[in-house]
């Protein structure tokens, strides 16, 4: 390869004269000449410039015309030689003049005639056939052979009260074994008997292979949700809560992928106005309060920046504190699951907003007749208490008196200063 002219040389004004014959330009100034040649001298060596950093950072040996062409995107690749060979120029003179042109190869025209020509392209062709029949694949060489030990199960059987022929939005292939320890499985989760559940929770717990089950579960829980709020069926729904929980500690399976059908599921399940037929006698707030902890769980384990989960969960249980028309159950639902999302959102949302919400919940309490509420806005003061007092304890230590904390929070002030002044308020536990 030629050497660069240095940092001195000028392109000449008769190369610039010669290109300029070369593509019919006559009568060129000489003026004009001498401009374009030092601009095009100039523009050359930027381009080379560029070209030798695009070499140094992919770390080439020698400068390419991809180089070039990186550092100059309005070049057209017309220009830019992509040849893996470099090109053979000859040198021409002519009147003192040198001109460098390439050795191109002499085609024979009639070589070229007579050579035989190259074979017609087959025309495309289209064959119709059978994907599916009734959602089962024909066995015809079209389609990918099936594999017999393996069936498609699209509605499995599950012999649990009101959960049957429980339908998936995608069928999920597994084996007939699968499907029978899918089904054990499920009914000994929901059993009465307390020893029978806990041997199936221990299974949910530490079985690495319910991977190949992994969607049917997920879909068993969210429908057992579903039916044990349609029917206010409490025992039902804490048997599913604790499938849930035990479901969540297994560390060989991962619930990233079912994030968006157990989240919707385990908030109705706080937030529901009634879950049970009985709510003045059965212990629903517990089964809320186990409900946001698994919640709060799930969020912990699988909240990403790229998801976002557990701010828009926030946002969500917001609003629906700040909404006028909810009733006192689910406020300390919504209250139930913001806490238990850890110290910074009870400081932020909680506490900023105490003494409104109780006022809120007084003012409701008043104009209702219902027994229920009365309950409820003992259970939330109860759960406001618990739950705020070590990070009002941690966060604020400008309080000192009991007459401060009435200041700050309200009727629940003084319930708040007698649980902070307790010994044992520190060992009520409050992630971060």
């Amino acid at each position: 390869m030629a050497e660069l002219p240095s940092a001195d040389n000028e392109l000449s004004a008769d190369s610039v004269k010669a290109i300029a014959d070369s593509i019919g330009i006559k009568d060129f100034n000489t003026d004009c000449t001498r401009y374009l040649a030092s601009q095009a001298l100039l523009q050359a060596k930027s381009l080379v410039r560029d070209a030798k950093k695009y070499k140094l950072m992919t770390h080439s040996t020698r400068l390419t015309s991809d180089h070039l062409q990186s550092a100059d995107r309005s070049l057209s690749t017309l220009y830019i030689s992509t040849e893996s060979k470099p090109r053979r120029y000859s040198v021409l003179t002519s009147r003192g003049r040198e001109l460098f042109v390439p050795n191109d190869d002499i085609i024979n025209l009639e070589d070229l005639k007579s050579a035989p020509l190259p074979k017609v392209p087959q025309d495309i062709q289209v064959k119709v056939h059978w994907l599916t029949i009734d959602g089962a694949s024909p066995s015809i060489p079209d389609n990918p052979p099936l594999d017999e030990n393996k069936v498609i199960l699209d509605a499995p059987s599950i012999s649990v009260d009101s959960i049957e022929n429980l339908n998936t939005v995608a069928p999920h292939e597994t084996s007939r074994e699968q499907q029978i320890y899918f089904k054990e499985l499920t009914k000994k989760c929901v059993s009465s008997d307390k020893i029978i559940r806990e041997e199936a929770s221990q299974s949910l717990s530490s079985d690495p292979g319910l991977a190949a089950i992994l969607p049917r579960l997920v879909v068993f829980l969210v429908e057992g949700i579903r039916v044990g709020l349609g029917e206010f069926r409490l025992q039902h729904l804490q048997h599913i809560l604790e499938m849930t929980d035990k479901l969540l500690r297994n560390d060989s399976i991962k619930l990233e992928k079912y994030l968006h059908e157990l989240i919707p599921a385990l908030l109705s399940c706080i937030v529901c106005t009634q879950i049970c037929s009985r709510p003045l006698e059965q212990d629903h707030w517990s089964v809320r309060l186990f409900g946001a902890r698994i919640l709060s769980d799930l969020i912990c384990n699988y909240n990403m920046g790229t998801n976002n989960v557990q701010s828009r969960v926030t946002r969500m249980l917001h609003a629906a504190l700040e909404k006028q028309s909810s009733s006192l159950v689910t406020t300390f639902g919504v209250l139930c699951g913001l806490c238990e999302l850890g110290s910074l959102t009870i400081l932020q949302i909680v506490l900023s907003e105490l003494k409104n919400i109780y006022r809120r919940v007084e003012l409701k309490c008043a104009t209702s007749t219902d027994p229920i509420d009365r309950h409820a806005k003992e259970k939330i003061k109860e759960l406001l208490v618990n739950k705020c007092a070590n990070v009002v304890q941690s966060h604020m230590p400008e309080l000192l008196s009991v007459n401060d904390y009435e200041a700050k929070f309200g009727d629940v002030g003084r319930e708040m200063f007698y649980k902070v002044m307790q010994p044992s308020s520190n060992v009520i536990s409050i992630k971060y």
